[in-house]
């Protein structure tokens, strides 16, 4: 298990020093385990407004038979996010899906980075929630997919 360090939790340069290292262990640890294969990397983060933004490169695997991409692919996602950013606000504690609600937009292309951001909406001393958007590289204001979840504390 990645093990969060107390020194990166209180400040901006300590929340990018974990994501970085959580994705750089990850790497290692969870090899050809679904999250990693998804490729996801840190694109920004923001300590004081508790949002987290990934970036990931689509792969062939990740479509559907209409080309597009696969929505289970956006729900994981757009999980994946938003729980990252719930562990890292909560201490470091795991966060596991309690609930969480997709609404599909548009379509995903297949060919186009594509930016996942979750932002901490409240967090409580066993339940964290937060949203997600997801958008295709060059399309902010054009958003393929919206989350919200509740993600538990565990080991509080």
């Amino acid at each position: 298990m990645i093990v969060l360090k107390k020194e990166d939790l209180g400040d901006q340069a300590g929340m990018e020093r974990a994501f970085r290292g959580y994705f750089r262990e990850a790497a290692v640890q969870f090899a050809g385990q679904f999250n990693t294969m998804l490729g996801t990397e840190l694109a920004d983060c923001d300590y004081e407004r508790s949002t987290v933004t990934l970036v990931m490169e689509p792969k062939p695997w990740m479509g559907n038979p209409m080309g597009i991409l696969h929505g289970g692919v956006t729900a994981s996602v757009l999980d994946m996010t938003m729980g990252l950013l719930c562990r890292y606000c909560s201490g470091g504690h795991m966060t596991p899906t309690v609930n969480m609600n997709v609404s599909y937009l548009r379509s995903g292309s297949l060919d186009k980075r594509l930016f996942i951001k979750a932002e901490l909406t409240k967090r409580g001393l066993t339940i964290c929630y937060a949203s997600g958007v997801l958008w295709a590289e060059g399309g902010e204001d054009k958003p393929i997919a919206t989350s919200t979840g509740a993600y538990f504390v565990a080991g509080k």
